[in-house]
């Protein structure tokens, strides 16, 4: 697919959660100009995000330029009207300030709200292995906020609400009862591998994860913003890597005898599908070792719009757990 494809088949992607970023993105498509400024943005980090992400970082940071007008991140009031011509003036008027910003960046969400699957399927891991503290992995953690997923308390509406943090996350539960206990899973220890992690005792990090958060998502920017506080207080310990080929000496550090949870939440999709092979593969392998448990939300839920699949691996077989709105909003448990 080529460049202006790729910011045709984003703008279809945000037909129905940010107007804003879909006639920026139809924009883009179709200008010379800004498609030669996204081409210095490697391709396998998603150009659409990262130019959008670089442009919106630049408004939070204090920029003045008409643009922000059409920020709901930025402003209370945003404008009507087209706000591509003023994206277009934005970009070629500091092109030097986005450029190192395009080429060094990436992708990297912190959806803390997909904790609200995360807690039950922990739970759910956590009986299978006799209510033993488990040793969390999670792999492409970017600030390592959904490693800090027992410090929140959960809001399930009817199904209840668990914790007694003020910071909550809330979800909906759309059929089936998840396990959810009367009190957190052990944990024994928990570590992120990322190639790139993100500090949030850092502004500038901190700054990055709320420019990947799209504009309108208002509710999205409030629980980032409680989520960073959070792990601020309590600094997740994350390690430089490749998430992949790192993964087999981080199971050497942990004791053999400590039952293991990998997790990631939507991080292969970032994958070639050979590493991807070779993820499973390291998996399997140490599986057969230790006890071990796999915890992957890539897979699209083709069933309901906007979802993912919670894929549970416990050692043995592969199977759907849950499904989950991308960012966390509702919940399905399927197990």
């Amino acid at each position: 697919m080529n460049l202006s494809a790729r910011f045709e088949s984003f703008a279809e992607w945000c037909e129905d959660t940010s107007p804003l970023y879909e006639r920026i993105s139809r924009g883009v498509a179709s200008d010379a100009d800004l498609l030669s400024l996204a081409e210095d943005v490697p391709r396998e980090r998603s150009p659409p995000h990262v130019l959008l992400a670089a442009v919106h970082s630049r408004l939070l940071a204090g920029a003045d330029h008409p643009l922000a007008d059409h920020y709901p991140s930025v402003t209370d009031d945003p404008a009507e009207g087209d706000p591509f011509p003023a994206f277009r003036d934005f970009c070629l008027e500091r092109e030097a300030e986005l450029r190192p910003l395009l080429r060094t960046r990436r992708t990297q969400t912190n959806a803390v709200r997909r904790c609200t699957a995360l807690f039950p399927a922990f739970s759910r891991v956590s009986r299978e292995v006799g209510g033993e503290p488990l040793a969390l992995v999670e792999l492409g953690p970017s600030a390592g906020l959904n490693l800090s997923w027992n410090r929140y308390a959960y809001d399930y509406g009817d199904a209840g609400r668990y914790g007694t943090a003020e910071f909550a996350l809330d979800s909906e539960i759309r059929g089936g009862s998840p396990p959810l206990p009367d009190e957190f899973p052990p944990v024994v220890s928990r570590v992120g591998v990322d190639l790139n992690p993100l500090d949030v005792r850092d502004e500038a990090d901190v700054l990055w994860l709320r420019a990947l958060v799209w504009p309108e998502h208002r509710d999205r920017h409030r629980l980032l913003a409680g989520a960073v506080e959070v792990a601020r207080r309590h600094p997740p310990d994350l390690r430089r890597g490749d998430a992949v080929e790192s993964l087999p000496a981080v199971l050497r550090e942990i004791p053999d005898d400590v039952p293991v949870c990998v997790f990631d939440t939507q991080m292969r999709y970032q994958l070639p599908e050979s590493a991807q092979e070779r993820l499973s593969a390291h998996i399997e392998a140490a599986a057969e070792r230790r006890t071990l448990h796999w915890l992957s939300g890539h897979e699209t839920a083709a069933e309901w719009d906007n979802a993912l699949t919670l894929r549970w691996f416990d050692g043995e077989a592969y199977r759907r757990l849950a499904a989950y709105e991308q960012h966390g909003k509702w919940l399905r448990w399927l197990l």
